[in-house]
């Protein structure tokens, strides 16, 4: 395989971590923990209630997007020494960094919901028809593309990236290769997510089953690519780095989810992704302050675990408050929820995450 991508500036050679676009990993990770809290609240409420963090599921659309480019800031210069032999390893730091976390979650949500269902006599932490079948499937990550029942709600986006991943030797030959087969893989891109907004209102972007997530995952897992071959760039980048767009751009992405429009957020989460990657000035010190470069840190356990806790934590709270919640009760219930998820990812992160991912890198070696 041969890969050709535009010069990069010294500047901008990957060095390491970019610690800003781990902190912005960590804040999307609770973007959706409190608006999925805030809709749970919402059950238990004597009036509508506004979502903490409105439209957060479309953080799992920056998510797809940054996934896209740490891939290629990360491994695009093994696959241009090496062609194709670099996807064997490519693809077991994948393994590494996924798997061990997904198994153990998915266990801990069969063995929870089995025990509520000998206790109460039913089991509202995941649904099943044949769990002999989606067990398999989904510790194969497989549910994201129709096989199999989803028993983790929020892990059907990882079965979809995981499959962006086996594609992605493909993925940089059409984003790598030359630079008008990368224009026209962005444009198609593009034009693929407006054609599913299009099919919600408002610009939605709600895709979280089938082949409509499948085609906005790789959409944006793309766009992901572009933007770094963006963010290698002098010109545009470099003006995207400064201070006043960078967080111009945050603010409009926030605008954007406070009004319920989706598809332009994403097109501002591109941008703010290589704004904040090139950014050296403010923005970039406010977003590697300690407790946002913590929570991106933990950002993939907070988002697998945290849905087994909204139905727990309701059912403890009807049992202490029998009576509905006033608005701000609620909400404030919401935010202390989400809160909750941070510790037990932290335990899980230092016990499970981190061990299990140097243990199956020791087994490939």
């Amino acid at each position: 395989m041969h890969l050709i991508i535009a010069s990069q500036p010294k500047a901008t050679r990957p060095r390491g971590e970019i610690k800003s676009l781990t902190s912005l990993r960590g804040i999307a990770a609770m973007a959706v923990v409190l608006q999925h809290f805030s809709t749970t609240a919402q059950l238990h409420c004597l009036t509508s209630i506004p979502s903490l963090v409105p439209h957060g599921y479309i953080a799992v659309d920056l998510f797809f997007i940054l996934s896209g480019f740490i891939m290629s800031y990360t491994y695009l210069g093994a696959f241009e020494r090496q062609g194709l032999g670099a996807f064997g390893s490519f693809l077991q730091r994948r393994v590494a960094r996924i798997v061990p976390l997904n198994i153990v979650v998915l266990l801990l949500i069969v063995a929870a919901g089995q025990v509520h269902l000998l206790i109460d006599n039913t089991n509202n932490l995941y649904h099943s028809r044949n769990l002999w079948f989606d067990l398999p499937a989904n510790i194969m990550m497989l549910q994201g593309i129709g096989i199999g029942s989803n028993l983790n709600g929020p892990s059907w986006s990882i079965s979809t990236e995981f499959a962006a991943y086996m594609l992605f030797p493909a993925f940089l030959l059409l984003a790598f290769n030359s630079k008008a087969r990368c224009r026209l893989t962005m444009i198609g891109a593009v034009a693929a997510l407006l054609w599913l907004a299009m099919q919600m209102p408002r610009l939605g972007m709600a895709f979280d089953g089938g082949w409509q997530a499948m085609l906005r995952c790789f959409a944006e897992f793309a766009l992901g690519m572009g933007a770094y071959r963006l963010y290698a760039t002098d010109t545009l980048a470099e003006t995207l780095g400064r201070d006043a767009v960078a967080i111009g751009l945050a603010f409009y992405c926030a605008l954007c989810m406070t009004l319920r429009l989706d598809f332009p957020a994403v097109m501002g989460f591109l941008l703010l992704i290589v704004a904040l990657a090139r950014n050296n000035g403010i923005a970039a010190a406010f977003m590697e302050n300690r407790v946002f470069y913590f929570l991106g840190t933990v950002s993939f356990s907070i988002y697998l675990i945290h849905d087994i806790f909204r139905p727990l934590e309701l059912e403890a709270l009807v049992a202490l408050h029998p009576a509905p919640l006033g608005a701000a009760a609620a909400l404030a219930w919401a935010l202390l929820g989400g809160l909750s998820v941070i510790p037990f990812a932290w335990i899980l992160y230092r016990v499970i995450e981190r061990p299990g991912r140097r243990f199956v890198r020791h087994l490939f070696a």
